[in-house]
């Protein structure tokens, strides 16, 4: 039979919502489980406020500095949920507070690292590529830890969105996927095989596209068999609408599936709040609290092998702005859930908010987040090579924010 035109772009259009970094000629084979257990990086996009998520209520100079967009004390009128006796948590994460209760969420706050650039742009390109001052690595963080440990799967890897996220980029294989229902060639299983056929005989076999194309046929076939989609939501899990909670699910049913998952992305933007803060990030967090919620409840026991962390590209200036919102900061704050987390508790080394503590008017950053991403993959992947995912970052005592995998 021949295929025509129209018959070969609708058989592609699957895998031009797949994107390839790297070839990988491996063919993954059923339930490919790992033994590095799976990690998930929520990065959320704009710059959030950190200051009004991990409230620092028993420091008076934050109220100074934020009289009215600032998070009220524990026990007053939309308050924030008490965690330490010092730090206190935006009740619009409430849905999280059991999980720090028992001990699988932490919070780390004070954490990026020092820089004087205010662009979105600038910024998340430094906390994805992990480093500030080598310029010549263009390669994000995550690759670089790919490369380090190595593996065949089709699926190690995944950036869930409509771009590889930076963090992703380099020669390690990644796949893109912005919804995995559409994984399938638009064709019967005959038009299928002349597909495959064109696909070959267009690019040389000896072509970067080639090898590419050929681990994106292997895994629509991967995705058709392991199927899962079969995979229903447990628990009572109940994932938020959008996006953002769609790609949890979805990243929930990989997990499931057994398909090799070792390093998932997911973006979730909006964070960029100038104005009306007090309006704009209560609606946000609730999503990214229900979001964790479902996604650890959806995998129950697997859970024990999954952690996930949340970064930003920075937090907000200390002090309000006439808008009633906050402008682009430096240190942020961040999330850590999993069955690896030592949760309940803040991970802090506190600069303090008097006017002598800010760095060029905002929070001080006291812990690199490289510093706990680094404890991150060497207690939960065994990666034990830092200096080739971190080239920058100096030796420094571990936080003690995650336990050994078993």
């Amino acid at each position: 039979m021949s295929l025509t035109r129209r018959g070969f772009l609708q058989g592609t259009s699957a895998l031009a919502a797949l994107s390839v970094t790297s070839p990988r000629l491996a063919f993954a084979t059923d339930s490919l489980a790992t033994t590095r257990g799976t990690l998930v990086v929520i990065f959320q996009r704009g710059g959030m406020d950190g200051l009004n998520v991990v409230v620092p209520h028993a420091d008076n100079d934050y109220y100074r500095l934020r009289p009215t967009i600032g998070i009220p004390r524990p026990g007053t009128t939309g308050g924030a949920i008490d965690l330490d006796g010092f730090f206190g948590m935006n009740p619009a994460l409430s849905p999280l507070l059991p999980l720090y209760q028992s001990g699988e969420v932490a919070f780390v706050q004070a954490t990026g690292y020092r820089h004087d650039s205010r662009s979105h742009f600038e910024c998340q390109d430094h906390i994805e590529r992990g480093t500030l001052h080598l310029h010549d690595i263009t390669s994000g963080w995550l690759n670089r830890h790919l490369a380090v440990v190595g593996g065949d799967a089709n699926f190690q890897a995944i950036g869930f969105g409509g771009a590889i996220q930076g963090s992703l980029r380099g020669v390690a294989p990644v796949i893109g996927v912005s919804d995995i229902a559409d994984f399938t060639l638009a064709t019967d299983s005959a038009q299928k095989v002349v597909l495959e056929s064109a696909l070959a005989n267009l690019y040389d076999a000896n072509t970067l596209f080639s090898a590419t194309s050929a681990q994106a046929l292997a895994a629509v076939d991967e995705l058709a068999t392991a199927h899962p989609a079969q995979y229903p939501i447990e628990g009572g899990a109940s994932y938020p609408s959008g996006g953002f909670g769609s790609q949890l699910r979805e990243l929930a049913q990989i997990i499931k599936a057994g398909m090799g998952l070792e390093v998932a992305c997911v973006d979730i933007g909006g964070w960029d709040h100038h104005a009306a803060v007090g309006q704009v990030l209560p609606p946000l967090l609730t999503e990214l609290a229900q979001g964790l919620l479902a996604f650890r409840t959806d995998l129950g026991a697997r859970m024990t092998d999954v952690t996930v962390v949340t970064l930003t590209e920075f937090g907000r200036r200390a002090y309000q702005n006439a808008s009633g919102g906050s402008d682009h900061g430096s240190a942020f704050s961040s999330i850590a859930l999993g069955g690896g987390v030592n949760g309940g508790r803040v991970y802090a080394d506190w600069p303090g908010l008097r006017d002598a503590d800010l760095f060029n008017g905002d929070l001080n950053v006291t812990t690199d987040y490289r510093t706990w991403l680094a404890e991150l993959l060497e207690k939960r992947t065994g990666n034990s090579d830092i200096a080739s995912v971190f080239p920058e970052l100096a030796a420094s005592p571990s936080l003690g924010l995650f336990r050994p995998s078993t």
